[in-house]
């Protein structure tokens, strides 16, 4: 079975962010790769303490955000402050844990219904 690598996400608030009219601003993420963090160490604003480590991390991971042709600091920078939490935390949750989707079936009622569990590590 092959990891999944890329995940979509929807920002709660999306302000700051080219959109088309009528959706909400969205994109994709991938997982962090050891050379993200190896190359955000050696980068001088992060070295110097100024706590940018999240933005530029998140700069590098995101590879769409609504219609915006490169994703940078700066739009990360302009991200209203919900929808940069929710970030951070969507990078943790994918980066730490694979989350397995399986069809159930309740044989009292008869409803079927998607479940979901968490498993530490790869799949």
């Amino acid at each position: 079975m092959k990891l999944r690598t890329e995940f979509r996400f929807t920002l709660p608030k999306g302000t700051g962010i080219k959109t088309e009219p009528g959706r909400k601003a969205g994109g994709i993420m991938r997982l962090v790769q050891v050379k993200d963090i190896v190359q955000i160490e050696r980068d001088g604003a992060v070295q110097r303490g100024t706590g940018e480590f999240y933005v530029v991390l998140l700069s590098k991971v995101i590879t769409e955000l609504g219609m915006e042709r490169m994703i940078t600091r700066k739009t990360i920078e302009q991200l209203s402050p919900v929808d940069f939490a929710f970030l951070v935390d969507f990078l943790h949750e994918i980066n730490h844990q694979v989350i397995k989707k399986i069809p159930l079936h309740c044989p009292s009622c008869g409803l079927d219904y998607t479940g979901a569990f968490e498993q530490l590590g790869e799949v």
